[in-house]
């Protein structure tokens, strides 16, 4: 019997340890204008290349279009990378895509939540040949890289969303400026 409950324990903390790895990144509170985030995430966009489907700055809205992340005989194995991935016993898994939902919201004159939702889908096809797109329930990995990316563009490498607390977002960022007014960086080292 007690070896029975020390197993059932044991069950228990592993998968509470693998939903840990399979959570959804908090909102990341930076302490910089409210333009400054909404500039920055545009520029994350223009760099991954996403189109851009909605774009309101006063709600702080931006959506991205469908990305394809996988299609062909792998796509079971990849939608379990990006997201909870449903059997399938009547059909194939032909594609998996998705898109960034994210949120930029005003707080203070210098305090910003930026919120990102990745909105998981894949195509399945049945025997029969009838294709129909299956919601995926995220598992965090797709917002947490924009995150780090979007992090990383303002404060630099020593960015990351482990490291918490206000003491580090006090560090200035670096602005993005306009596509339009940005200028390569260069080594200005070299003679």
């Amino acid at each position: 019997m007690t070896k029975a409950i020390l197993l059932l324990v044991g069950i228990l903390l592993l998968t509470d340890a693998d939903a840990k790895d399979r959570s959804m990144p908090p909102p990341l509170r930076v302490y910089i204008p409210f333009e400054a985030a909404w500039r920055g995430m545009r520029e994350v966009y223009r760099d991954r290349k996403l189109k851009t489907v909605e774009e309101n700055q006063a709600q702080g809205i931006l959506k991205s279009d469908f990305i394809e992340y996988s299609s062909g005989t792998l796509t079971g194995s990849h939608i379990a990378k990006i997201g909870e991935r449903p059997v399938v016993t009547d059909g194939d898994w032909v594609r998996v895509e998705y898109r960034y939902d994210v949120l930029i919201q005003l707080i203070e004159a210098k305090e910003t939540m930026v919120t990102v939702n990745a909105d998981i889908r894949a195509l399945k096809r049945d025997f029969m040949g009838t294709e129909t797109w299956i919601k995926i329930p995220s598992n965090g990995q797709r917002e947490k890289a924009l995150l780090e990316e979007f992090g990383t563009l303002l404060f630099g490498q020593m960015f990351s969303l482990d490291k918490s607390g206000r003491g580090f977002w006090k560090l200035e960022p670096n602005y993005v400026p306009d596509m339009s007014t940005r200028t390569p960086v260069t080594n200005r080292d070299q003679p």
